[in-house]
């Protein structure tokens, strides 16, 4: 950002709005809001009059203020069609030269996880699962969501709660299961930045195929890359 103009205005709605993120519950006092920014409560209440007044945010009957369906709406919109990180791209390239099997990367979008990225190997005998971008939260990648993402609730965990504490222990999801009439192996891994989970890493196998504790290994250590090199900013 050194050098460059921006505007102080816009920088701080952003921040008011990713507030938002960091409560456990949808409705927010103004006090609340204005208590985490660090702001007085004069400065926080123009900011969220504005927001209210171009819809991204409402106010209910006891004066607390909430996303509207507009941001909901916006969201959904960005979780599909935002671009993934050349450097997510970059290692999803990697790993398919390394391992011989198809990568995947998958954000959260409400109830489901969503595909957003996937890269093929170039052989004919790779599992393909084009048709399937939604795949549940009790999916692979799904639970490692679930497991690392600081805003999911106690009632999207609570069915989970024994495999995601494994998961979150261990830092990364093993599933074996029939898919389209093919037993499959899939291992996925979380991408994490600061206490954020970007999304979910996974590669997809026939069962036996993949010799497991290797393609761990290697998932593991793409995720540990690719961390630092987001954290760098060497998204390039």
């Amino acid at each position: 950002m050194s050098g460059q103009t921006t505007l102080q205005s816009v920088e701080k709605t952003i921040r008011v709005l990713e507030e938002f993120m960091h409560f456990d519950r949808a409705a927010i006092a103004l006090s609340e809001i204005a208590e985490a920014l660090g702001w007085s409560r004069p400065a926080t209440h123009q900011y969220l009059t504005t927001l209210v007044h171009t819809g991204w945010l409402q106010q209910d009957s006891q004066r607390r203020y909430r996303l509207s369906i507009r941001a909901a709406a916006f969201g959904r919109f960005a979780t599909a069609h935002a671009g993934v990180p050349e450097a997510v791209s970059r290692r999803m390239r990697a790993l398919v030269e390394q391992l011989e099997e198809p990568i995947s990367f998958a954000v959260r979008n409400g109830e489901s996880a969503l595909i957003v990225e996937r890269i093929e190997p170039r052989r004919s005998l790779s599992v393909r699962r084009e048709a399937e971008r939604m795949l549940p939260l009790s999916s692979t990648s799904g639970q490692v969501l679930l497991a690392f993402d600081p805003h999911a609730t106690d009632a999207e965990r609570e069915p989970h709660l024994a495999d995601l504490a494994a998961i979150r222990e261990r830092g990364y999801s093993v599933h074996r299961a029939v898919w389209m009439g093919d037993a499959i192996e899939v291992i996925a891994v979380p991408l994490m930045q600061g206490d954020e989970c970007l999304g979910a890493l996974s590669v997809i196998a026939p069962e036996g195929r993949m010799v497991m504790e290797e393609s761990i290994r290697v998932m593991l250590e793409a995720r540990r890359v690719l961390e630092s090199e987001l954290a760098a900013g060497l998204d390039a």
